[in-house]
């Protein structure tokens, strides 16, 4: 009867203990996620960066208030409502508008500090967070968008806004210059409290006009 042993170099090497990573291996790992961590730190970082970046800088007041911004100043001088919306085009065709709402028309006067600009369009912001554009039931040639701002005299218009009497309690208005194809870092607002609370809200809607009509701008 034969017998087969393991040599003393093969059993040595079958129950040798794997090696411990060296001392650089380990540094290595320690540098790759302190590499990672700070790669994440970054981004994040820019991204707060380029989020406050696109953030306007806004200017407040209220009707009546000359706010002046960096590039342009505005005011409200008055804020009347309407059930339908008539215009006439060049041509006397008339055409007119309702709504299941109501039409808030604000008057608006504009100057600019330095260059000639347009306003773009006109937000109203609600208390219950929603954001309404100007109508585009009425055509933007007779509003306050339509007008070039220049300095040292003022442009006024309308710009007409639908949306539920609900949401007329707390409303604000904001206007900003137009955007070019370049997005301007930080650029201004004005954003003009229309100073309606529940019972000043009741009231406008109350009074609110059967037929508005806009002066046509020659």
């Amino acid at each position: 009867m034969s017998t087969v042993t393991r040599s003393r170099s093969e059993s040595a090497t079958s129950q040798r203990a794997p090696a411990p990573p060296s001392r650089w291996r380990r540094a290595g790992a320690v540098l790759a996620g302190v590499a990672l961590a700070a790669a994440a730190v970054g981004l994040q970082a820019f991204g707060s960066a380029a989020a406050d970046h696109d953030t306007p800088l806004t200017w407040t007041g209220g009707v009546g208030d000359e706010v002046v911004a960096s590039r342009f100043s505005a005011r409200v001088k008055t804020v009347r409502a309407a059930k339908a919306l008539e215009s006439k085009g060049f041509s006397g065709e008339k055409t007119r508008a309702t709504t299941k709402g109501i039409f808030i028309i604000v008057e608006v006067g504009a100057t600019s500090a330095r260059k000639p600009l347009q306003l773009g369009t006109p937000v109203l912001l609600t208390d219950s967070g929603h954001r309404y554009e100007a109508t585009d039931k009425i055509d933007a040639s007779l509003t306050i968008t339509e007008l070039y701002i220049q300095p040292g005299w003022w442009g006024e218009g309308v710009t007409v806004f639908d949306l539920p009497p609900g949401e007329l309690p707390g409303s604000r208005v904001v206007l900003a210059p137009s955007s070019s194809f370049l997005v301007e870092p930080n650029g201004p607002e004005i954003e003009i409290d229309l100073g309606l609370d529940e019972a000043g809200a009741k009231r406008l809607v109350s009074t609110a006009k059967d037929v508005y009509t806009p002066a046509v701008k020659l």
